[in-house]
């Protein structure tokens, strides 16, 4: 009986240990939420008319992303996490994280009849954070709210648009493009992690622990 008890409390202990793992792979996702930061950076090159390729570089991600673009304006999405006070208390700051990149027109007609293709900047993983929080109900004991922020500007292919961050969404400012681009060389930014930088112990276990769990069952589209 007593063999029977302490099998089934570290079985339990273990399935904790496997949740908890999954749950930091999904916050990793995420960046801190804290004072105004730059997070992007984006510049445009010409295809045709309302046609571009968007040249964007993040504070996530160390290589440049070309994404097809039409449209007059273009739009980048973030989705933002707000923890419960008692989590604030231990630590653990709000979050941020890039969703999306898209054209649009400045026309609702346009809009609803031409051309138009949406980008998604999150990855997926085992568990979402999000989708955890909302399914717990008044069981979930972690996340606040959730909330998205947007900004948009008109397409100009002479500046390089800046995505800032701040406690409380995203904003855009815009700058006259450096001459030396203009020879297709690479857009040099601040970003919050060095490329290359070594994750540490803990991120490197959860994100390993997540990509197994997707790799045997799938993720969240994949369960669906």
């Amino acid at each position: 009986m007593f063999r029977l008890v302490r099998v089934s409390l570290l079985t339990l202990s273990l399935a904790i240990i496997a949740v908890l793992c999954l749950l930091s792979a999904s916050v990793y996702t995420f960046s801190q939420l804290t004072e105004e930061t730059l997070i992007a950076e984006v510049r445009f090159e010409r295809v045709s008319d309302e046609h571009f390729l968007a040249h964007l570089r993040t504070g996530d991600h160390c290589e440049e992303l070309v994404l097809p673009t039409y449209g007059d304006q273009w739009r980048i999405d973030a989705q933002f996490i707000k923890w419960k006070y008692w989590a604030l208390l231990l630590g653990l700051d709000s979050q941020y994280r890039l969703d999306r990149f898209e054209g649009r027109y400045q026309s609702v007609e346009r809009q609803n009849s031409a051309t138009n293709l949406a980008h998604e900047l999150a990855g997926d993983n085992a568990l979402d954070l999000v989708k955890v929080a909302d399914a717990l109900g008044p069981l979930n004991m972690l996340i606040d709210t959730t909330y998205g922020s947007s900004t948009y500007q008109d397409i100009d292919t002479s500046v390089v648009y800046a995505v800032y961050k701040s406690p409380t969404g995203i904003f855009t400012r815009a700058r006259a493009e450096p001459e030396e681009l203009a020879g297709g060389e690479a857009l040099a930014i601040e970003i919050n992690r060095g490329c290359g930088g070594a994750p540490s112990y803990w991120q490197r276990f959860t994100q390993w622990a997540d990509a197994g769990v997707v790799a045997v069952f799938g993720g969240p589209k994949d369960a669906s």
